[in-house]
């Protein structure tokens, strides 16, 4: 019993950690923990067998040949170059599932519900009171905008005074490049 407790809740906590932790992660997270663990992994593995790893002497008579493994392999891959360089052929006859997959991903997006009815009562009152909030406020922050716009002087120039309008005033004559519409979501990705 007195191993069964603490493997039992090793067990727990690791089920926990895999199902509810990991899936969360980033990749780079996830690559940087799998490294930190093997290198744990092996060093614990080397402390505990150092004995063994002294004691073994299978490994001294393939060293002498060494060398002739590596040239063969060196050989090999060279070879390999080769044939894939000079073989011919046109890579891109190779025969993909690309546009059935495109046709079916475009056929799967039409299908799809649009995002704002992926809803539940807790996202429904949050929506409805964001909106209550902002459609009173939307009209007057246009306004202001349009009336801040106006007083701005164009970018580069110089206010009457001659003096040259402080940075956070200039305005970006460039065309603004529109978000293109998210699929499924009906809306762009601007207004999320």
């Amino acid at each position: 019993m007195e191993l069964f407790i603490p493997g039992l809740i090793v067990f727990i906590v690791a089920a926990i950690f895999i199902f509810l932790i990991l899936p969360r992660l980033g990749t780079t997270v996830l690559v940087v923990a799998c490294i930190i663990a093997l290198l744990a992994a092996g060093i614990n593995h080397y402390s505990m067998f150092y004995g063994e790893y002294s004691l073994s002497t299978w490994q001294n008579g393939v060293a002498a040949y060494a060398p002739w493994i590596i040239l063969i392999l060196a050989f090999f891959f060279i070879i390999a170059a080769i044939i894939f360089i000079f073989k011919g052929g046109d890579v891109s006859k190779i025969s993909t599932p690309m546009a059935l997959l495109q046709s079916n991903v475009q056929t799967s997006v039409e299908n799809m519900p649009a995002a704002s009815t992926a809803t539940n009562p807790l996202t429904a009152a949050i929506n409805s009171g964001i909106n209550a909030v902002a459609s009173p406020v939307g009209p007057v922050n246009n306004a202001l905008r349009a009336a801040n716009n106006a007083a701005r002087a164009p970018n580069g120039a110089r206010a009457p005074n001659g003096q040259r309008p402080p940075n956070g005033s200039r305005v970006n004559n460039a065309a603004k490049a529109k978000s293109p519409n998210i699929p499924g979501a009906g809306f762009p990705a601007s207004q999320l």
